[in-house]
């Protein structure tokens, strides 16, 4: 699931009067849920053509089947396969189950750290991280500052799903010392987000990004901007194409839907939603059994022969 490309939260949450057990509280919350979702999307899409579909035919298709959901997850399935009608990579429906899997840490979920940092031998900098959180610009900027022989960074966005774009304007700004325009959304009115933050202190020195299917959303945004500029050599393989602005809203019951409320494109005009971003340097973006990718990226930064 692709997070979303937005700094908004607006908490439009209903207070529940029966039983969510119940089979009657069950289907008054089930049309709630629905209600709410196909609404809010009619109101807040960015394209009010809907992809060239019936909206309201949709509605006549789903609603039957929202409403003979029997539990959460068959609801949600439901809603989400509505709004897959849309084929827009920022408009779905989270479930209260799945919102509160996602706050855990990832101690709790077993999973890898969000950041990671590897001193490389002949003085690479290795900076991983798979969502743009706040603080992330400050921690990569301390890590680069902080690290002893510079000769290069790699930025790998291998696994990185977005957040917040805020952070993604602060991020890029780290690497380039003149503000610059990154994104230009449209929807009901146009908002340009440039970078900003390092200026005379940003890092200016050798620079390579990683991407692969699973760099999405603001990830994309970064690597596409690092090296159309020419500012870094990018790596690896097409990226997901999940390039829209979402917004996100509270849906009764406490689940949570994405509506993809602004068009994103690049400074030069490129839409990245459903195209993704082709690196220069196209190699395997898996890192097992030999990670073919970092391997290209130090020989570019060392300027010798990748050792595949």
């Amino acid at each position: 699931m692709m997070r979303p490309l937005t700094r908004l939260s607006l908490l439009l949450g209903l207070t529940m009067g029966l039983s969510a057990s119940s089979p009657a509280a069950r289907g008054s919350l089930n049309e709630r849920v629905f209600d709410k979702a196909w609404t809010l999307v009619a109101e807040r899409y960015w394209d009010r053509t809907m992809g060239g579909n019936d909206w309201n035919a949709i509605r006549d298709e789903y609603y039957p089947k929202a409403m003979a959901a029997r539990d959460e997850k068959q609801l949600y399935a439901v809603v989400n396969r509505m709004l897959d009608q849309l084929d827009d990579s920022h408009v779905y429906a989270t479930s209260p189950a799945d919102l509160r899997w996602s706050r855990e840490t990832p101690e709790e979920r077993d999973m890898e750290p969000n950041r990671r940092l590897v001193h490389m031998p002949g003085g690479i900098l290795l900076i991983g991280f798979d969502q743009f959180d706040p603080g992330d610009d400050k921690w990569i900027a301390d890590a680069i500052a902080d690290a002893p022989d510079l000769r290069g960074v790699i930025l790998d966005l291998r696994g990185n799903g977005g957040g917040r774009d805020d952070v993604l304007d602060k991020i890029a700004g780290l690497f380039s010392p003149r503000k610059a325009l990154l994104i230009r959304l449209t929807g009901k009115k146009v908002i340009e987000e440039s970078t900003r933050g390092a200026g005379a202190d940003a890092y200016r020195g050798p620079l390579a990004v990683l991407v692969g299917p699973q760099t999405a959303s603001a990830a994309e945004i970064l690597a596409f901007y690092l090296g159309e500029s020419g500012r870094a050599y990018t790596v690896g393989e097409r990226s997901a194409g999940a390039v829209t602005g979402g917004v996100d809203y509270t849906l009764p019951g406490g689940g949570q839907l994405t509506v993809a409320e602004y068009d994103i494109r690049t400074a030069n005009g490129t839409r990245l939603e459903g195209n993704g971003f082709t690196p220069k340097y196209r190699v395997s973006a898996a890192k097992t059994p030999n990670d073919a990718a970092l391997a290209k990226a130090v020989a570019l930064l060392l300027g010798t022969k990748a050792q595949t």
